[in-house]
């Protein structure tokens, strides 16, 4: 049986698409963000590796800050597209279609900085990520910083949560639905059905499920220092980096020690 990612971003990856393309309007916060921590913590320059990079949001913006940077994610549209836009902002980065389930094959030597944005952690199970956590700190050079932004939590999910709820933007409005969220395993479970939107009807387009192993704080951390790596800061979001609240998505700087 194939996994959910495998529909949503390699057989439907042009749904998804639209929504990174969306993502470039607002990547500036997190590019400044980035930036700010690599420079408190002297990271001026090096090599830098994004998981889950879609069609470069942020490789590419810091690829233009003089980064040596490689982007891995699994959809060939994406890949390709970030390969034309990096092009046409005369920056080179060098990108990889590939599974981060498979990272020790696709990447070689040590990095400065490994980021992974956008709950990428969690789509498979808790021991996929588990090594996945050892190969980024194999892959990190000793006190190389490991970024994880942006990424649900499981205390802001269960303060926050909803059975069903809708996304709209120009060109789709999209049901989600169906949600189920298994405090036991810490699983959440969504149908999201995409409508097209011309005037004011809506053709219905397809529909996907989605499948998402929600970590708390605690079990990342957890994770990260049985892998060789250190808690350095918690953030609340990556606008303004305050820190984290009790109830924060994940937003934290881990150190390889």
């Amino acid at each position: 049986m194939r996994h959910w990612t495998d529909k949503f971003f390699v057989e439907k990856s042009e749904l998804w698409k639209h929504f990174l393309d969306r993502g470039w309007e607002y990547s500036g916060i997190a590019v400044r963000a980035i930036l700010r921590i690599l420079r408190k913590h002297d990271i001026t320059g090096g090599k830098f590796l994004e998981l889950a990079c879609g069609n470069g949001r942020i490789c590419i913006p810091i690829a233009k800050k003089g980064y040596d940077v490689t982007g891995v994610d699994i959809g060939a549209l994406y890949i390709r597209d970030a390969e034309q836009r990096a092009i046409r902002n005369n920056v080179k980065v060098r990108f990889i279609c590939g599974d981060i389930r498979k990272l020790d094959r696709l990447v070689r030597g040590k990095f400065d900085v490994i980021l992974s944005i956008w709950t990428s952690i969690g789509y498979y199970d808790k021991r996929t990520d588990q090594r996945l956590f050892r190969m980024v700190a194999q892959h990190l050079r000793k006190k190389g910083l490991f970024l994880i932004f942006n990424t649900m939590s499981q205390e802001y999910l269960l303060n926050h949560y909803c059975s069903s709820m809708f996304n709209e933007t120009d060109k789709y409005l999209v049901l989600h639905k169906d949600n189920r969220f298994d405090r036991y395993h810490s699983v959440n479970t969504e149908k999201w059905v995409f409508y097209e939107k011309n005037g004011r009807d809506l053709k219905y387009i397809d529909e996907l499920d989605l499948k998402l192993r929600i970590y708390s704080l605690a079990e990342i951390v957890e994770m990260a220092e049985a892998a060789g790596l250190e808690l350095v800061e918690a953030y609340s979001n990556v606008r303004e980096l305050t820190p984290a609240r009790p109830d924060s998505v994940i937003n934290i700087v881990l150190r390889k020690k």
